[in-house]
C-alpha cells in the first residue's frame, strides 16, 4: 500500500498533481488543476514559470482563507477601495489650510464699453 502524500511532505514548489494528492487524496489528485485553474482569478496562486509549480504555503493559506480558517483580514473585496480622492486622516495630523472661496459675482452677462 501506498503512503499519503500530505501537505508536510510536499516541496515549496509542487506539481498540481502532487499538490492535489495532498488536498483531494490519490484517486481525485487530477482533478486539482482543473479547480486551481478556475480560483487563480480569486486568489489561487499560479504555477511559476521559474520553479514549475505552485508555491505550496499561499496555496494552503488560499484554501484556508477560502473556508474561513486564515486569521488574515482581507484589504478590500474584489478589488473595491475606498474613494480615490479621499486619504486617511493620520492621528495627530493637522487640518489644511482651506483654500479661499471665489467672491460672489453677478448671475448673467457682462456688459464692458
Amino acid at each position: 500500500m501506498r503512503a499519503l502524500l500530505t501537505w508536510d511532505h510536499l516541496p515549496l514548489f509542487a506539481s498540481d498533481d502532487a499538490i492535489g494528492e495532498a488536498v483531494l487524496g490519490h484517486d481525485r489528485r487530477l482533478e486539482f488543476h482543473g479547480s486551481a485553474t478556475l480560483h487563480e482569478r480569486d486568489g489561487m496562486p499560479k504555477i511559476s514559470p521559474v520553479w514549475g509549480g505552485r508555491y505550496v504555503p499561499a496555496v494552503k493559506a488560499f484554501l484556508d482563507s477560502l473556508y474561513g480558517l486564515s486569521t488574515a483580514v482581507p484589504l478590500a473585496a474584489n478589488g473595491v477601495e475606498g474613494s480615490f480622492h479621499e486619504r486617511p486622516k493620520r492621528p495627530g495630523e493637522k487640518p489644511r489650510p482651506e483654500v479661499a472661496k471665489p467672491k460672489d459675482r453677478p448671475a448673467g452677462p457682462v456688459l464692458v464699453r
